[in-house]
Protein backbone atom coordinates (compact mmCIF):
# COMPACT_ATOMS: atom_id res chain seq x y z
CA UNK A 1 0.00 0.00 0.00
CA UNK A 2 2.75 2.66 0.57
CA UNK A 3 4.64 1.53 -2.60
CA UNK A 4 1.28 2.63 -4.48
CA UNK A 5 0.54 5.61 -2.71
CA UNK A 6 4.38 6.69 -3.15
CA UNK A 7 4.32 5.45 -6.77
CA UNK A 8 1.33 7.82 -7.43
CA UNK A 9 3.05 10.81 -5.73
CA UNK A 10 5.88 10.60 -7.63
CA UNK A 11 4.23 10.22 -11.18
CA UNK A 12 2.04 13.80 -9.95
CA UNK A 13 5.23 15.22 -9.20
CA UNK A 14 7.03 14.71 -12.43
CA UNK A 15 3.86 15.32 -14.66
CA UNK A 16 4.06 18.79 -12.50
CA UNK A 17 7.53 19.44 -13.24
CA UNK A 18 6.97 18.53 -17.15
CA UNK A 19 3.75 21.34 -17.08
CA UNK A 20 5.51 23.64 -15.43
CA UNK A 21 8.48 23.58 -17.27
CA UNK A 22 6.61 24.26 -20.45
CA UNK A 23 5.82 28.11 -19.48
CA UNK A 24 7.78 30.89 -17.14
CA UNK A 25 6.18 33.64 -15.37
CA UNK A 26 7.69 36.96 -16.05
CA UNK A 27 6.48 39.96 -14.10
CA UNK A 28 6.74 43.29 -16.33
CA UNK A 29 9.40 45.96 -15.22
CA UNK A 30 9.67 49.54 -16.57
CA UNK A 31 10.49 50.35 -19.55
CA UNK A 32 9.36 46.92 -21.45
CA UNK A 33 6.79 45.86 -23.82
CA UNK A 34 5.73 43.04 -25.39
CA UNK A 35 7.92 43.16 -28.10
CA UNK A 36 11.21 43.70 -25.74
CA UNK A 37 9.84 40.63 -23.79
CA UNK A 38 9.30 38.37 -26.87
CA UNK A 39 12.96 38.94 -27.99
CA UNK A 40 14.09 38.73 -24.32
CA UNK A 41 12.56 34.62 -24.19
CA UNK A 42 13.10 34.15 -27.81
CA UNK A 43 9.56 33.45 -28.30
CA UNK A 44 7.20 35.05 -30.95
CA UNK A 45 4.41 38.07 -30.01
CA UNK A 46 1.75 36.20 -30.90
CA UNK A 47 2.94 33.01 -28.40
CA UNK A 48 2.40 35.49 -25.80
CA UNK A 49 -0.75 36.85 -26.60
CA UNK A 50 -1.64 33.21 -27.03
CA UNK A 51 -1.22 32.67 -24.03
CA UNK A 52 -2.24 36.02 -22.30
CA UNK A 53 -5.22 37.03 -24.55
CA UNK A 54 -5.96 40.08 -22.31
CA UNK A 55 -2.73 42.13 -22.90
CA UNK A 56 -3.78 42.35 -26.41
CA UNK A 57 -4.51 45.49 -27.61
CA UNK A 58 -3.65 47.04 -24.30
CA UNK A 59 -0.71 48.69 -22.62
CA UNK A 60 1.48 46.84 -20.14
CA UNK A 61 1.18 48.07 -16.71
CA UNK A 62 4.11 47.62 -13.92
CA UNK A 63 4.22 44.51 -12.21
CA UNK A 64 1.82 42.16 -14.69
CA UNK A 65 2.90 38.73 -14.52
CA UNK A 66 2.72 37.46 -18.13
CA UNK A 67 2.82 33.96 -19.01
CA UNK A 68 5.61 33.01 -21.62
CA UNK A 69 6.04 30.00 -23.21
CA UNK A 70 9.36 28.22 -22.32
CA UNK A 71 11.35 27.70 -26.03
CA UNK A 72 13.11 24.90 -24.54
CA UNK A 73 10.37 22.38 -23.34
CA UNK A 74 9.15 23.13 -27.14
CA UNK A 75 12.46 22.16 -28.54
CA UNK A 76 11.19 18.48 -28.87
CA UNK A 77 7.88 18.75 -29.56
CA UNK A 78 9.53 21.33 -32.95
CA UNK A 79 11.74 18.75 -33.87
CA UNK A 80 8.71 15.76 -34.10
CA UNK A 81 6.68 18.50 -35.95
CA UNK A 82 9.46 19.43 -38.03
CA UNK A 83 10.07 15.78 -38.41
CA UNK A 84 6.47 15.05 -39.23
CA UNK A 85 6.44 17.93 -42.07
CA UNK A 86 9.16 16.25 -43.66
CA UNK A 87 7.89 13.29 -44.03
CA UNK A 88 4.15 14.25 -44.73
CA UNK A 89 4.34 17.34 -47.06
CA UNK A 90 6.31 19.26 -49.75
CA UNK A 91 8.83 21.61 -49.01
CA UNK A 92 9.71 25.16 -50.83
CA UNK A 93 13.00 26.89 -50.86
CA UNK A 94 12.35 30.52 -50.71
CA UNK A 95 13.73 32.13 -53.63
CA UNK A 96 14.81 36.03 -54.48
CA UNK A 97 11.58 38.21 -54.38
CA UNK A 98 9.50 35.39 -53.41
CA UNK A 99 7.06 36.33 -50.17
CA UNK A 100 4.39 33.82 -48.44
CA UNK A 101 1.81 35.56 -50.61
CA UNK A 102 3.47 34.33 -54.23
CA UNK A 103 4.13 31.09 -52.92
CA UNK A 104 0.92 30.81 -52.06
CA UNK A 105 -0.28 31.52 -55.29
CA UNK A 106 2.54 29.32 -56.88
CA UNK A 107 0.63 26.37 -55.38
CA UNK A 108 -2.79 27.23 -55.71
CA UNK A 109 -3.38 26.91 -51.82
CA UNK A 110 -4.19 29.98 -49.55
CA UNK A 111 -2.38 32.16 -47.87
CA UNK A 112 -4.64 31.08 -44.74
CA UNK A 113 -3.26 27.44 -45.29
CA UNK A 114 0.00 28.35 -45.64
CA UNK A 115 0.57 29.98 -42.15
CA UNK A 116 -1.48 27.32 -40.61
CA UNK A 117 0.98 25.06 -42.15
CA UNK A 118 4.32 27.46 -41.32
CA UNK A 119 3.15 28.43 -37.77
CA UNK A 120 6.63 29.73 -36.90
CA UNK A 121 7.46 31.50 -40.11
CA UNK A 122 6.73 35.54 -40.13
CA UNK A 123 5.87 36.59 -43.35
CA UNK A 124 8.05 39.70 -42.54
CA UNK A 125 11.34 37.68 -42.16
CA UNK A 126 11.19 34.87 -44.81
CA UNK A 127 14.87 35.14 -46.27
CA UNK A 128 16.25 33.31 -49.53
CA UNK A 129 17.13 29.62 -48.94
CA UNK A 130 14.05 29.57 -46.31
CA UNK A 131 12.34 25.87 -45.61
CA UNK A 132 8.02 26.67 -45.77
CA UNK A 133 6.14 23.52 -45.86
CA UNK A 134 3.73 24.29 -49.27
CA UNK A 135 0.88 21.54 -49.08
CA UNK A 136 0.40 17.75 -48.00
CA UNK A 137 1.78 15.07 -50.45
CA UNK A 138 -1.49 13.66 -51.23
CA UNK A 139 -2.60 17.43 -52.31
CA UNK A 140 -0.15 18.16 -54.41
CA UNK A 141 -1.80 19.63 -57.55
CA UNK A 142 -1.16 17.60 -60.95
CA UNK A 143 -0.37 20.54 -63.00
CA UNK A 144 2.25 23.07 -62.30
CA UNK A 145 2.22 26.69 -61.92
CA UNK A 146 3.20 28.38 -65.00
CA UNK A 147 5.93 30.74 -64.73
CA UNK A 148 6.57 34.37 -65.27
CA UNK A 149 7.24 35.28 -68.64
CA UNK A 150 8.46 38.48 -69.93
CA UNK A 151 6.31 40.62 -72.59
CA UNK A 152 8.17 42.27 -75.27
CA UNK A 153 7.54 45.56 -74.91
CA UNK A 154 6.69 45.25 -79.04
CA UNK A 155 3.84 42.74 -78.49
CA UNK A 156 0.72 44.49 -79.24
CA UNK A 157 -1.71 42.15 -77.28
CA UNK A 158 -1.14 44.10 -74.21
CA UNK A 159 -2.43 47.68 -74.27
CA UNK A 160 -0.43 49.96 -71.76
CA UNK A 161 -0.36 53.85 -71.55
CA UNK A 162 3.06 54.97 -72.17
CA UNK A 163 2.43 58.23 -71.12
CA UNK A 164 1.87 57.19 -68.09
CA UNK A 165 3.94 54.48 -67.12
CA UNK A 166 7.52 54.34 -68.79
CA UNK A 167 7.91 50.29 -70.00
CA UNK A 168 11.72 48.68 -68.59
CA UNK A 169 13.43 45.31 -67.96
CA UNK A 170 11.88 45.08 -64.03
CA UNK A 171 8.24 45.07 -65.28
CA UNK A 172 6.67 41.92 -66.87
CA UNK A 173 3.20 39.40 -66.41
CA UNK A 174 2.58 37.12 -64.44
CA UNK A 175 0.53 33.92 -65.65
CA UNK A 176 -3.14 35.71 -64.30
CA UNK A 177 -2.05 38.60 -66.25
CA UNK A 178 -0.78 41.19 -63.34
CA UNK A 179 1.72 43.54 -64.11
CA UNK A 180 4.39 42.56 -62.03
CA UNK A 181 7.72 45.11 -60.76
CA UNK A 182 11.13 43.18 -59.56
CA UNK A 183 12.86 45.61 -57.09
CA UNK A 184 16.01 47.17 -57.90
CA UNK A 185 18.79 48.78 -55.21
CA UNK A 186 16.90 51.52 -53.46
CA UNK A 187 13.24 51.35 -54.44
CA UNK A 188 10.83 51.80 -51.95
CA UNK A 189 6.74 51.85 -51.87
CA UNK A 190 6.57 55.56 -52.17
CA UNK A 191 9.31 55.57 -55.30
CA UNK A 192 7.12 52.74 -57.22
CA UNK A 193 3.34 54.24 -56.31
CA UNK A 194 5.11 57.90 -58.02
CA UNK A 195 6.50 55.34 -61.02
CA UNK A 196 3.24 53.88 -61.91
CA UNK A 197 1.14 56.59 -60.67
CA UNK A 198 -0.61 54.40 -58.14
CA UNK A 199 -1.26 54.81 -54.55
CA UNK A 200 0.99 53.21 -51.36
CA UNK A 201 -2.77 51.99 -50.42
CA UNK A 202 -3.72 50.20 -53.88
CA UNK A 203 -0.08 48.51 -53.87
CA UNK A 204 -0.37 47.09 -50.47
CA UNK A 205 -4.11 46.05 -51.06
CA UNK A 206 -2.78 44.08 -54.27
CA UNK A 207 0.41 42.81 -52.07
CA UNK A 208 -0.91 42.03 -48.64
CA UNK A 209 2.28 40.16 -47.72
CA UNK A 210 4.27 42.93 -48.81
CA UNK A 211 7.30 44.51 -46.32
CA UNK A 212 8.45 48.03 -45.67
CA UNK A 213 12.55 47.53 -46.47
CA UNK A 214 11.69 45.79 -50.42
CA UNK A 215 14.55 43.83 -51.05
CA UNK A 216 16.50 43.78 -54.19
CA UNK A 217 14.21 41.12 -56.21
CA UNK A 218 10.72 41.37 -54.50
CA UNK A 219 8.36 41.06 -57.12
CA UNK A 220 5.52 43.53 -56.90
CA UNK A 221 2.54 43.47 -58.49
CA UNK A 222 1.41 47.09 -59.55
CA UNK A 223 -1.59 46.77 -61.92
CA UNK A 224 -4.15 43.63 -61.49
CA UNK A 225 -4.67 41.92 -64.90
CA UNK A 226 -3.60 42.85 -68.54
CA UNK A 227 -5.47 45.81 -69.44
CA UNK A 228 -4.52 49.23 -69.82
CA UNK A 229 -2.94 51.13 -66.98
CA UNK A 230 -5.42 53.28 -65.30
CA UNK A 231 -4.05 56.97 -65.25
CA UNK A 232 -3.98 58.29 -61.73
CA UNK A 233 -3.05 61.94 -62.64
CA UNK A 234 -5.82 63.38 -60.84
CA UNK A 235 -4.42 61.44 -57.72
CA UNK A 236 -1.33 63.08 -55.84
CA UNK A 237 1.43 60.26 -55.32
CA UNK A 238 2.55 61.93 -52.40
CA UNK A 239 -0.63 62.45 -50.68
CA UNK A 240 -1.22 61.71 -46.56
CA UNK A 241 -2.71 58.00 -46.56
CA UNK A 242 -5.97 57.28 -45.08
CA UNK A 243 -4.95 54.35 -42.57
CA UNK A 244 -5.88 52.55 -39.04
CA UNK A 245 -4.77 52.58 -36.02
CA UNK A 246 -1.24 51.00 -34.97
CA UNK A 247 -1.99 46.98 -34.67
CA UNK A 248 -1.02 45.79 -31.21
CA UNK A 249 2.40 44.54 -31.95
CA UNK A 250 3.80 47.81 -33.80
CA UNK A 251 2.50 49.61 -31.34
CA UNK A 252 4.32 47.19 -28.79
CA UNK A 253 7.01 47.57 -30.99
CA UNK A 254 6.48 51.69 -31.03
CA UNK A 255 7.05 51.71 -27.41
CA UNK A 256 9.91 49.71 -27.34
CA UNK A 257 11.64 51.93 -29.76
CA UNK A 258 10.80 54.81 -27.43
CA UNK A 259 12.79 53.73 -24.49
CA UNK A 260 15.35 52.63 -26.82
CA UNK A 261 15.61 56.09 -27.99
CA UNK A 262 14.99 57.58 -23.94
CA UNK A 263 18.10 55.86 -22.81
CA UNK A 264 20.15 58.49 -24.86
CA UNK A 265 18.37 61.64 -23.44
CA UNK A 266 21.25 64.27 -22.72
CA UNK A 267 23.61 62.55 -24.95
CA UNK A 268 25.40 65.00 -27.02
CA UNK A 269 25.13 66.15 -30.33
CA UNK A 270 27.97 65.41 -33.23
CA UNK A 271 27.64 65.19 -36.56
CA UNK A 272 27.39 62.23 -38.25
CA UNK A 273 27.03 60.14 -35.31
CA UNK A 274 24.97 56.88 -34.61
CA UNK A 275 26.73 56.12 -30.97
CA UNK A 276 26.36 56.79 -27.73
CA UNK A 277 29.20 58.89 -28.24
CA UNK A 278 27.14 61.55 -29.90
CA UNK A 279 24.17 61.51 -32.39
CA UNK A 280 22.87 63.85 -35.46
CA UNK A 281 18.95 64.05 -35.60
CA UNK A 282 18.83 61.15 -38.22
CA UNK A 283 21.82 59.18 -36.90
CA UNK A 284 19.47 58.50 -33.45
CA UNK A 285 16.47 57.25 -36.02
CA UNK A 286 19.02 55.10 -37.39
CA UNK A 287 20.36 53.75 -34.60
CA UNK A 288 17.17 53.38 -32.95
CA UNK A 289 15.51 51.79 -35.64
CA UNK A 290 18.46 49.13 -35.50
CA UNK A 291 16.95 47.79 -32.35
CA UNK A 292 13.94 46.14 -34.40
CA UNK A 293 16.05 45.15 -37.58
CA UNK A 294 14.98 48.05 -39.37
CA UNK A 295 17.07 49.84 -41.44
CA UNK A 296 16.06 53.53 -42.23
CA UNK A 297 18.01 55.86 -44.86
CA UNK A 298 21.23 57.28 -43.58
CA UNK A 299 20.27 60.80 -43.56
CA UNK A 300 17.15 62.97 -42.63
CA UNK A 301 15.80 64.49 -46.13
CA UNK A 302 16.09 60.58 -47.23
CA UNK A 303 13.96 59.03 -44.93
CA UNK A 304 11.51 61.86 -45.82
CA UNK A 305 10.76 60.25 -49.43
CA UNK A 306 12.52 57.17 -48.89
CA UNK A 307 11.44 55.64 -45.13
CA UNK A 308 7.30 54.17 -44.71
CA UNK A 309 4.85 56.32 -46.31
CA UNK A 310 3.68 60.26 -45.66
CA UNK A 311 0.27 60.08 -43.19
CA UNK A 312 -1.58 63.40 -42.33
CA UNK A 313 -0.83 65.05 -39.46
CA UNK A 314 -4.05 64.16 -37.36
CA UNK A 315 -3.79 60.28 -38.04
CA UNK A 316 -0.11 60.63 -35.94
CA UNK A 317 0.87 57.98 -33.71
CA UNK A 318 3.83 56.88 -31.44
CA UNK A 319 7.00 56.04 -33.34
CA UNK A 320 6.08 57.74 -36.79
CA UNK A 321 8.98 60.20 -37.77
CA UNK A 322 8.31 63.77 -37.87
CA UNK A 323 10.43 66.07 -40.65
CA UNK A 324 11.22 69.92 -40.05
CA UNK A 325 13.17 72.20 -41.87
CA UNK A 326 15.49 74.13 -40.13
CA UNK A 327 17.89 75.56 -43.01
CA UNK A 328 15.34 78.75 -44.41
CA UNK A 329 15.25 77.02 -47.45
CA UNK A 330 11.72 75.06 -46.77
CA UNK A 331 13.49 71.50 -47.32
CA UNK A 332 13.72 68.92 -44.79
CA UNK A 333 16.84 68.65 -42.77
CA UNK A 334 15.49 67.48 -39.60
CA UNK A 335 14.07 64.51 -38.00
CA UNK A 336 12.47 62.77 -34.79
CA UNK A 337 10.20 60.39 -32.97
CA UNK A 338 7.05 60.68 -32.05
CA UNK A 339 6.75 59.81 -28.45
CA UNK A 340 3.43 61.04 -27.10
CA UNK A 341 0.15 63.03 -28.57
CA UNK A 342 -2.19 65.52 -26.41
CA UNK A 343 -4.94 66.59 -28.79
CA UNK A 344 -3.12 68.90 -31.20
CA UNK A 345 0.32 68.95 -29.63
CA UNK A 346 3.06 65.98 -31.30
CA UNK A 347 5.86 65.27 -28.81
CA UNK A 348 9.11 63.75 -30.46
CA UNK A 349 12.44 62.66 -29.50
CA UNK A 350 15.51 64.27 -31.57
CA UNK A 351 19.15 65.35 -31.22
CA UNK A 352 19.39 68.68 -31.42
CA UNK A 353 22.97 70.72 -31.89
CA UNK A 354 22.14 73.06 -28.97
CA UNK A 355 21.21 70.52 -26.71
CA UNK A 356 21.55 66.76 -27.89
CA UNK A 357 19.00 64.50 -27.55
CA UNK A 358 16.09 65.62 -26.08
CA UNK A 359 12.43 65.73 -26.04
CA UNK A 360 10.37 68.66 -27.61
CA UNK A 361 6.87 69.81 -28.46
CA UNK A 362 5.14 71.08 -31.97
CA UNK A 363 4.01 74.18 -29.82
CA UNK A 364 6.87 75.07 -29.45
CA UNK A 365 6.89 78.13 -31.63
CA UNK A 366 10.30 76.92 -33.11
CA UNK A 367 8.95 73.34 -34.22
CA UNK A 368 5.66 75.28 -34.86
CA UNK A 369 6.81 77.29 -37.75
CA UNK A 370 9.16 74.35 -39.21
CA UNK A 371 6.79 71.60 -39.40
CA UNK A 372 7.28 69.84 -42.91
CA UNK A 373 5.50 66.19 -42.84
CA UNK A 374 4.78 62.97 -40.82
CA UNK A 375 5.82 59.21 -41.90
CA UNK A 376 4.24 55.80 -40.67
CA UNK A 377 7.19 53.42 -40.96
CA UNK A 378 5.79 50.76 -38.95
CA UNK A 379 3.94 48.34 -40.76
CA UNK A 380 1.42 45.21 -40.74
Amino acid sequence: MRFITFFTFLLFFISGNVVAQKTIKHTVVSGESIYSIAKKYDVSESDIYELNPKSKGNLLQLKTVLIIPNKKSKSTDKKDISSFKTSNAEMHTVEPGESLYKIAKKYDITLEKLKELNPDVKPESIQIGDKIVVVAKKEIAKSKPQPIVTVPTQKADVVVNTSTVNIDNNLCFDELGNQVHTVSKGETLYRLSKKYKVSVKDLEEMNPEIIANLPIGYEVIVKKGNVELVNHQNVKANAPKEIEELSPENMSKAEFLIAKASQYLGTRYRGGGTTSAGFDCSGLMYSTFKHIEMTLPRSSSSMAVGAGYKIDRSQAQKGDLIFFTTNGRGSVNHVGMITEIIGDEIKFIHSTIQAGVVISSTEEPYYKKRFIQINRVLQD
